[in-house]
């Protein structure tokens, strides 16, 4: 950047903020700060009290082996990969749109008009991994379970996932507002910065404040409109009718085949939580934070094969094209989900499964309770795609945000925390115990409130 192009940046920015600046940075810091003291009191506690309940001497040989290792090197690669998917629609630099039209157009170095929105990004990312690596370690060299040296390899390994992620996010960001003919190769996030074009960022400035909105007003429609990946795959193939409930499960897997981003975003949840689960209901040392977490992953996998489902929901004041009743076309819509879900978490289970030793559930047992936790699944798919208008206190200033996060996680924690602790019970009591029968319980249980939710949502289009 010339000594001019400096001159009329530092001008801008007075004119705009005055002589202190924006003060992005700064905030962020600040941000940082206070997020850190908590974590280190309130997170460091809580997760050194986890691998003391969770015996420190099976969290040493399991968790921190070879194969526990080549795990998290895969979830890292995995969720590198997700995050260069999501930069081409929201990336870590997105200026509003009058810096982008005013200031990002002009001859001005486009790195140096850019750097303070991945400098707020990239520091984000920086210090949430340094904190979180710090805070792992620590705890295990806490509980007993390793030595000093694990508190220094988090704090080495957390800022630099950080800094993957954050560098992975910019070169989603960038190679997706370029054509494949103009993309070019860079070593440097300034380079990168540089290869950003006003069109891309227009687009994203755009789709962000988009996004602001909707999630303000509550409008999940809206929201996903705007993250939604266009789709340039599989138009030659057109849908054929085989009977009412075949063609929308048809319907379905053709969505899904037109946007391969979401059956791989399915498959990279469903994958790891059918292996934890599997782990946890066959063996009695696995933490309750892990099966919980496992059978999350599932919902939320799941959850990105239910599309149809979504827009059913959506949509479900209209008149049904295909002649269904709404239940049952709801019915066709949960099959896409279920189906590719037990077609991946069983195999992975079953084999997983044969891999502890003297494991605690038979196969027979682990396919029971993987169609269990299909129903569960299912049932909280139906309660997150049906949900309705969200309630008024989610709009009030004082307890507005905890009602809205309350509400959308509802079907969320139906499943991890229910499916979880049931799933730490069977393994020590078996899937046809107490624990088998009160996931079955509470399937029928969360089925019958969903199907009250799809009544209610649909007579509120009548009125």
């Amino acid at each position: 950047m010339t000594e001019d192009d400096r001159e009329r940046l530092t001008d801008t920015e007075h004119v705009l903020h005055g002589p202190d600046g924006s003060g992005a940075v700064r905030n962020v810091l600040y941000v940082v700060y206070v997020v850190a003291l908590l974590t280190l009191s309130y997170g460091f506690t809580v997760a050194r009290a986890l691998v003391v309940t969770s015996d420190p001497v099976w969290v040493q040989d399991s968790l921190l082996s070879v194969p526990a290792a080549g795990v998290a090197i895969l979830i890292a690669a995995a969720l590198a990969v997700l995050v260069h998917a999501a930069g081409s629609r929201r990336g870590p630099v997105v200026p509003p749109l009058p810096w982008v039209d005013h200031v990002v157009a002009s001859s001005i170095d486009r790195a140096a008009v850019l750097r303070e929105w991945w400098v707020v990004s990239a520091t984000l990312l920086l210090s949430s991994g340094a904190v979180g690596g710090g805070v792992i370690g620590g705890s295990l060299w806490a509980a007993d379970a390793t030595g000093p040296v694990s508190l220094f390899v988090g704090t080495l390994v957390g800022p630099a996932f950080g800094a993957l992620i954050a560098l992975t996010w910019l070169a989603g960001q960038v190679g997706g507002g370029r054509s494949r003919g103009t993309r070019r190769r860079w070593t440097r996030p300034s380079d990168g910065l540089r290869l950003l074009t006003l069109e891309g960022l227009r687009g994203q400035s755009t789709r962000s404040t988009h996004l602001g909105g909707a999630v303000l007003a509550g409008d999940l429609r809206t929201a996903r409109l705007e993250v939604a990946s266009p789709i340039r795959r599989g138009r030659h193939i057109h849908l054929r009718s085989r009977g009412p409930v075949p063609t929308v499960v048809s319907r379905d897997l053709l969505g899904l085949r037109r946007q391969p981003g979401q059956l791989l975003t399915g498959a990279l949840l469903v994958l790891p939580g059918a292996a934890g689960t599997a782990w946890a209901l066959s063996s009695t040392q696995v933490p309750v934070v892990l099966a919980m977490a496992s059978v999350a992953a599932c919902y939320l996998g799941a959850g990105a094969w239910a599309e149809g489902l979504r827009l059913l929901g959506d949509t479900i004041g209209t008149p049904r094209l295909s002649g269904l009743g709404i239940r049952v076309e709801a019915l066709a819509h949960t099959v896409a989900p279920v189906l590719l879900f037990l077609v991946l978490a069983l195999p992975v289970g079953l084999s997983v499964r044969a891999r502890v030793d003297a494991p605690t559930a038979p196969p027979a047992d682990l396919a029971l309770w993987f169609l269990l936790v299909a129903g569960l699944v299912s049932a909280a798919l139906w309660l997150a795609a049906f949900r309705g208008q969200p309630p008024a206190a989610m709009f009030s200033p004082q307890g507005g945000p905890i009602s809205g996060l309350i509400w959308h996680s509802r079907p969320l924690l139906l499943t991890s925390v229910i499916g979880g602790l049931l799933t730490r019970v069977a393994a020590d009591g078996g899937v046809l115990g107490a624990a088998g029968i009160w996931l079955a319980v509470v399937a029928a249980l969360g089925w019958l409130w969903a199907r009250r939710r799809l009544r209610v949502a649909a007579d509120a289009h009548r009125v």
